[in-house]
C-alpha cells in the first residue's frame, strides 16, 4: 500500500437511496473503480452509506449478519476490492447472531474483511434517535492496512474526545470519521453551516493535539425533510486543512497521506509519547469510585 511512505486515500462524499442495498452498492462499486483508476489504495464512504440513515423499523429488514450466508449480498464489494487491489470502509447495519443490530462500519481489503467498527456513542436527542434501533459497540479498535495504523470513529464517536485518545494510544496514525450528519444553524458571515464549522474545529484539535492525520467523509442529500451538509475534508498533523469538498454536493476528493510528516511532528511534540496512562487509570478508577459515573 505505502509508496514513498504515503498512501492515497479518497473519501465519497455520497446520497444513499434509504433502504436500497442494491442500488447503493452498485454506486460503491463505480466509486471504487473511479477511486483506483486515480491511483487510491483506500476509498472511504460516510455513516451508513449502503443503506441511508433514517432508517427506522427498515432496520430490521437491512440487517446483515456478516458471518452467515447474509454477507453474500456485500460479495460485488468484497471482489472489487480483490481485484482492484484496494481498502474500502464503508457503513452497514449489523446484525449479531443474538439479533441485536449495531451501526456498523467495515473494512474489506483486497477482498477479505480485516475491521468492523460498532458506533459506541448513538445519538438519542433532538432529530436523533439511534438508542431505538441500534445496540452501543463496546469500543475503539486499531487495525493495520499493510503498516498504517487505522482507527474508525462514527460520527457521535468523535465528539467524545476520549475516543480519539484511546485510538491514538493503541498506535492509531490515521482517525477516519464517517459521518451523516445534517446541516444546521447559519450565522451571517461565517458562509457555511454552524454545524460544520463545529465539526472542523473540532478535528482540527484532534488532529494538531494528537498528532494523526484525521478524515472527515460525510454524506450529503435529504431525508425526512433533514438534509445532511457534505463537507468532507482532510486535517493533518498540524491541525491545517489539506482538502475539501464541497457542501450540500456529491463528490469525491483523494489526497496522498505523508507518513514522513506524521513521523516528524510526533518526534517534534512527543504528547503521545509522554503520555500517563496510568494516572489517567488511577484517575478514572477515582471518579468511577467516588460514584461520579454510575
Amino acid at each position: 500500500m505505502k509508496k514513498n511512505n504515503s498512501i492515497k486515500i479518497c473519501l465519497a462524499q455520497t446520497n444513499p437511496k434509504v433502504g436500497d442495498l442494491k442500488k447503493n452498492i452498485e454506486n460503491h462499486i463505480e466509486i471504487i473503480s473511479g477511486a483506483k483508476n486515480k491511483g487510491a489504495n483506500l476509498v472511504v464512504f460516510p455513516e451508513l452509506s449502503l443503506t441511508g440513515y433514517f432508517l427506522k423499523d427498515s432496520v430490521y429488514d437491512l440487517g446483515i449478519n456478516i458471518n452467515t450466508d447474509e454477507a453474500a449480498i456485500l460479495e460485488p464489494i468484497y471482489k472489487a476490492a480483490k481485484d482492484l487491489d484496494i481498502s474500502v470502509i464503508a457503513g452497514f447495519v449489523e446484525k449479531d447472531a443474538d439479533f441485536n443490530f449495531y451501526n456498523s462500519s467495515c473494512c474489506i481489503s483486497k477482498g477479505k474483511l480485516i475491521n468492523v467498527h460498532r458506533k459506541v456513542y448513538l445519538p438519542t436527542y433532538g432529530m436523533f434517535e439511534e438508542l431505538r434501533y441500534f445496540k452501543p459497540g463496546d469500543g475503539f479498535g486499531v487495525f493495520d492496512m499493510d503498516g498504517v495504523k487505522v482507527s474508525v470513529l462514527t460520527c457521535e464517536d468523535a465528539w467524545h474526545l476520549s475516543s480519539s485518545y484511546i485510538a491514538v494510544n493503541k498506535g492509531a496514525h490515521i482517525i477516519i470519521v464517517n459521518s451523516a450528519s445534517p446541516a444546521r444553524g447559519i450565522t451571517a458571515g461565517l458562509n457555511k453551516f454552524n454545524s460544520m464549522n463545529m465539526w472542523e474545529e473540532l478535528l482540527s484539535v484532534i488532529a494538531f493535539y494528537y498528532k494523526s492525520y484525521v478524515l472527515y467523509v460525510n454524506r450529503v442529500g435529504f431525508e425526512d425533510g433533514i438534509g445532511f451538509s457534505g463537507g468532507s475534508c482532510i486535517f493533518n498533523p498540524l491541525g491545517e486543512m489539506e482538502k475539501k469538498l464541497d457542501y450540500l454536493e456529491e463528490g469525491v476528493v483523494s489526497a496522498d497521506i505523508n507518513l514522513d510528516l506524521l513521523n516528524n511532528e510526533r518526534f517534534k511534540t512527543p504528547l503521545i509519547r509522554d503520555e500517563n496512562l496510568n494516572l489517567t487509570l488511577k484517575e478514572i478508577e477515582g471518579i468511577i469510585n467516588k460514584g461520579t459515573i454510575k
